[in-house]
């Protein structure tokens, strides 16, 4: 009798310690069902009643505990989501280990570059954008993925050619007016085309070789060029403007040099002007004759011709006996302008 209580006894036991001398064993060494990555207290998660987690008294943060802030979406989700096993460790704290990754590889694996925890919508497309490539400027910013990703209803976002070539292709091939290929035209629409024009009219051409500044500013292309001639226009004032030294003209220009810039700006009708040159032959910008003078007229006597000029007409010159006297020990004297030039070069 006493055998059959002792076999007894001893079959319980074995029962008892083949159920809970494991996780006994386990609890005395240290170790956790939940990795080793998991270091906490117990207690902040199961209580000696039992090891079910009461998550209204547990203390554990995932935020820090776990080194995975839960924000957004996440916050609400079952532990079970992302946890399939005791072992915490095994979960990955990358996006692609929970999320199918329905780009196809086309946009990498961060998701974080276009989504956030609160939703999958893009919130800003276009400062996403800024950070690939291609920003989207001007009219492309309000463009339809679409338009340039011809996958995007699949949401394969594969990357296209930035070149402006790479999209309008058929625009360039099938401009006519003017024609850009017989033209030889660059390939880069930005040389020509603003982003933030209508369409792809309001062109401005970086016209550098010939600043369009002030009156040639607002020119048609025509203006200057034959239609569909773009190479070869000589950049001299004269090619355009030759009827600007018409001696028909209120100045006859005929005797000056054929660069229009010596005296006019490029403002509309040619005003303001001024031939600060002239001090180079005789200064009446600077010296003695600054601010003694209104028109040409005053020196240049003979209409249109600014070779001829007079210097006994104008100021005290004009008493000849009172220039002979201040002349008396001047040889070979006479009271004429060439002789007035000839010693007084530099108005002096």
């Amino acid at each position: 009798m006493i055998h059959k209580r002792l076999k007894f006894i001893l079959c319980l036991w074995l029962l008892v310690s083949g159920l809970f001398l494991p996780d006994l064993l386990l609890a005395q060494s240290g170790q956790s069902p939940h990795g080793d990555q998991l270091v906490i207290d117990c207690a902040q998660c199961h209580s000696p009643q039992s090891w079910t987690m009461d998550v209204k008294t547990s203390t554990f943060n995932h935020d820090k505990d776990a080194n995975f802030p839960l924000w957004g979406q996440h916050k609400s989700l079952d532990c079970k989501s992302c946890h399939k096993s005791l072992n915490f460790s095994e979960v990955q704290s990358s996006c692609i280990s929970c999320h199918t990754d329905y780009h196809q590889q086309t946009v990498g694996n961060d998701c974080a570059r276009c989504h956030t925890s609160k939703s999958w919508i893009v919130e800003d497309l276009t400062l996403m954008h800024e950070r690939t490539s291609f920003p989207l400027m001007g009219v492309h910013a309000g463009q339809d993925c679409a338009a340039c990703h011809k996958d995007a209803s699949l949401v394969n976002f594969a990357p296209t050619g930035v070149t402006c070539l790479d999209c309008h292709r058929a625009e360039y091939m099938n401009a006519k007016s003017p024609d850009h290929q017989a033209n030889q035209f660059s390939t880069d629409c930005s040389a020509c085309h603003q982003l933030t024009g209508d369409g792809w009219k309001g062109g401005q051409i970086l016209h550098s070789f010939f600043p369009l500044e002030q009156s040639h500013g607002g020119l048609d292309c025509t203006a200057c060029h034959q239609p569909n001639t773009f190479k070869g226009l000589d950049a001299n004032c004269i090619s355009c403007h030759a009827e600007a030294i018409n001696p028909s003209q209120s100045i006859d220009h005929s005797s000056f040099p054929n660069d229009c810039k010596l005296c006019h700006t490029l403002a509309p009708g040619w005003k303001p002007a001024s031939f600060t040159i002239h001090d180079t032959y005789f200064p009446i910008y600077s010296g003695e004759h600054k601010g003694k003078w209104n028109e040409c007229t005053d020196c240049h006597m003979q209409a249109g011709n600014y070779k001829s000029f007079s210097c006994i007409d104008c100021h005290e010159h004009n008493n000849a006996q009172e220039m002979a006297k201040e002349h008396d020990e001047v040889s070979g004297y006479k009271f004429e302008s060439q002789s007035c030039f000839g010693c007084h070069p530099r108005g002096d």
